[in-house]
């Protein structure tokens, strides 16, 4: 199964420029199996998750990019709101890796880092980041990162032995589906996307550019 694993809509994320219905549509449209909801600091409503996925006949499951001290943090399991910017450690001790998943997103993303679009650090300095230390896996392939950011990132998280998982982190309907995880196994629900990303049978990379 292609899911794309980092989608952000209106109104929950106002940053975004689309709606769920256009996201749903577009991911449809490109041939990926799946979609998640990850806005910012906000939980989607289960029920209006179950609503849309009955509506259009499609696999939609909800997550959370949470804002936190080291770097922004996709979460799935984790089914609350959050308000202003939390330690990681502080998450992790919160939220035990039983029950959730959590992501470093785009962690070596240019001007997230220092300001500019240019790295220029090695792989062994970019695996010192302290977001590694609490995370299940690595966004390495994300539609917001340049190839040498990816490059980059797919180093560290080998040099780590973190899981490598892509999501589009789409705010645009055109980004739906950029970077995506292609699992093994089918999954139905939230809780069997938490099983799949525990067990590392899937694989991440670029679905459309």
């Amino acid at each position: 199964m292609v899911i794309d694993l980092h989608v952000h809509t209106l109104p929950l994320s106002q940053c975004s420029e689309m709606e769920a219905e256009e996201a749903i549509e577009e991911a449809k449209r490109v041939g990926l199996d799946g979609i998640c909801f990850t806005e910012h600091n906000r939980i989607w409503d289960a029920k209006a998750i179950a609503t849309l996925r009955k509506k259009h006949d499609f696999l939609i499951l909800r997550g959370i990019e949470i804002d936190t001290i080291e770097g922004h943090v996709v979460a799935f399991g984790i089914c609350q709101d959050f308000s202003g910017v939390v330690p990681i450690k502080e998450l992790r001790d919160s939220f035990s890796s039983r029950e959730s998943i959590l992501i470093a997103a785009h962690p070596l993303r240019g001007f997230l880092v220092f300001g500019t679009t240019h790295l220029g650090i090695t792989a062994e300095q970019g695996s010192q980041k302290p977001i590694f230390k609490s995370v299940d896996a690595v966004e390495a392939y994300s539609g917001r990162m340049t190839e040498q950011e990816i490059e980059l990132s797919l180093e560290v998280s080998e040099k780590l032995n973190l899981a490598i998982v892509g999501g589009s982190d789409a705010h645009r309907r055109r980004e739906i589906g950029r970077c995506v995880t292609t699992f093994e196994n089918d999954i139905h629900n939230e809780a069997e996307l938490i099983h799949e990303l525990r067990t590392g049978q899937f694989k991440a990379g670029y679905f459309r550019r």
